[in-house]
């Protein structure tokens, strides 16, 4: 990045000494070149007296130097010179004068001298004044040749302020410390941004040997110029020394820091770790765990919190297993009881009115329901069989409500193989009938739908619709609340208890939902898989 910005700044430089000394170009083609002005020109530097026409032209010649000299502020001064007897030559500002009146005579004698087309090179010119200063100039020459012939005719010398060319050299840079030269073709220093051209002289021209500067150069082939920057490497490999040397101390910091955070993070893992195995080994020995304590960025407390919970959930579980299992051993022992006794006394009223009646089918049914709910629990029965069971049911409370209600049974023939878990119609209507139709003062119906869906045959839907009295938005809202609370035992809600169960044989692959407007009726919609023992298995 140095190296890109050294040469971007040595080229801009460059081109601005460049287009400075481009003025000569320009004087050049208006006098060396334009043959009606040359012409003219050399006509009046070869007179001894001027006429009128002479002046005139030659005040006209003075008039064109002085408006480029003075439209440029870098320009000392310009002379044009073509060889004449005389000496003649003109000059701005004051237009012809002489070399024996003229204070500055040093260009001629270089002019003679050299055989360049055009050179530059540094002096100085001392005017006639009391105060015997003289003025640091940068002179750029350039010859006249003539038109048919390599002889010298003239030159055009072009004065410029060495400070001003100077200044363009102190361009602003971010190295404090870099150093541009301009050297001639002999390797001398015309113009320096630095103070003492002459002790640095041996930094330009660095020798053989000696690698403690940074240098670059570009060379201006059409003014025979070399332009050349200097930066000390001392001062380069200075910043990134000090770089070095910042990060090695925030490196080591940062390792200070990393080391204390480690031993710190370190030791809170080990005690939230200890903990959590702390809190496995309770829940394994049946102990209850230690109350903990959970910050919102402390995600190992929230392990042992679930940790925790799942270890309540599993306690809370068994425990309900347990109870579930006495509760079931209990309710076994009077339904036999009740089911012996019932056989008894349908013979005895058999016996009693020597054939069938509707005491005796009363008895047969509440006799098969008692049967039908004794056998294993965990079983599931095909569709035919829970029909079946449940019209029994129907008849059995029809004897009671006979006026009150109907029941209508749509379904078809493919339904009827498909297993499904007992007593799932028994407690739908069981709910229809006291909490809809009981307290209705007309003829109600009840029908109950049973259908695969049409969009997964997987699944199977059954609806049991009532026309009763049905439920108030507050009723269906406290209802349905209900079925997403965990149930009750101590409750006896059919539409509750048929809920429970199917949540435990299904999970969450079934859907009950319930529908209910007063005095119109109540919908219940069921949805449950057709294959779900084979899909228990899998899981």
């Amino acid at each position: 990045e140095i190296n890109k910005n050294l040469e971007t700044m040595l080229i801009q430089s460059k081109n601005n000494i460049e287009l400075m000394l481009g003025e000569i170009d320009y004087l050049y083609m208006v006098f060396g070149i334009n043959k009606d002005v040359t012409l003219q020109i050399k006509r009046i530097l070869n007179s001894m007296y001027f006429s009128l026409e002479d002046i005139w032209q030659l005040n006209m010649f003075k008039n064109v130097l002085n408006s480029i000299s003075y439209s440029k502020p870098f320009i000392h001064s310009i002379y044009v010179y073509f060889e004449n007897p005389e000496g003649n030559f003109i000059i701005t500002p004051e237009g012809i004068t002489n070399f024996q009146y003229f204070y500055d005579k040093w260009w001629f004698e270089q002019y003679k001298k050299h055989r360049e087309l055009i050179w530059v090179e540094r002096r100085r010119i001392q005017p006639y004044n009391f105060t015997g200063e003289s003025i640091d100039v940068l002179t750029i020459y350039k010859k006249i040749k003539s038109a048919y012939s390599n002889v010298d005719e003239g030159v055009i010398v072009l004065n410029l302020y060495h400070d001003r060319i100077k200044k363009l050299l102190n361009l602003p840079s971010s190295i404090p410390e870099h150093a541009m030269y301009i050297l001639d073709q002999n390797g001398n220093v015309l113009v320096s941004n630095q103070s003492d051209d002459s002790n640095t002289l041996s930094i330009v021209l660095p020798k053989k040997g000696t690698d403690n500067y940074l240098t670059k150069r570009l060379e201006s082939k059409k003014y025979n110029l070399t332009f050349v920057s200097v930066v000390s490497k001392d001062y380069l490999y200075s910043i990134p020394i000090s770089l070095f040397k910042v990060t090695l101390v925030l490196l080591l910091i940062f390792i200070v820091i990393a080391f204390v955070a480690s031993y710190y993070i370190a030791k809170v893992n080990y005690r939230n770790i200890k903990k959590i195995i702390d809190t496995i080994n309770s829940a394994t020995e049946g102990k209850p765990p230690k109350e903990i304590k959970i910050t919102s960025n402390d995600e190992y407390g929230y392990i042992m919190y679930n940790v925790i919970r799942n270890f309540i959930e599993r306690h809370y579980l068994t425990t309900r297993l347990q109870a579930l299992e006495l509760l079931a051993l209990q309710a076994q022992i009077n339904p036999h009881f009740l089911f012996n006794t019932l056989e008894h006394i349908y013979l005895k009223t058999l016996a009693l009115t020597g054939s069938p009646n509707e005491i005796t089918k009363m008895i047969e049914n509440l006799s098969a329901i008692l049967k039908y709910s004794l056998s294993n629990p965990k079983s599931t029965i095909f569709l035919r069989d829970e029909i079946k069971a449940t019209q029994a049911y129907i008849e059995l409370v029809k004897v009671r409500y006979k006026e009150k209600f109907d029941v209508f049974w749509n379904y078809s023939e493919d339904v009827l193989e498909i297993r499904v878990m007992k007593l799932l119609f028994q407690p739908l209507i069981e709910n229809s009938i006291y909490h809809g139709i009981k307290p209705s003062e007309k003829r109600c119906g009840i029908k109950i739908r049973i259908r695969r869906l049409k969009n997964d045959l997987d699944f199977l839907a059954i609806w049991v619709v009532d026309n009763g009295i049905g439920m108030s938005k507050e009723k269906l809202e406290e209802v349905q609340s209900r079925l997403s609370q965990d149930f009750d035992f101590s409750e006896h809600i059919g539409l509750l208890n048929t809920n429970e169960r199917l949540k435990l044989i299904y999970g969450n692959d079934f859907k009950l939902k319930v529908w209910s407007k007063l005095g119109l009726g109540t919908v219940v919609k069921i949805i449950f898989p057709i294959n779900f023992e084979h899909r228990e298995e899998n899981k």
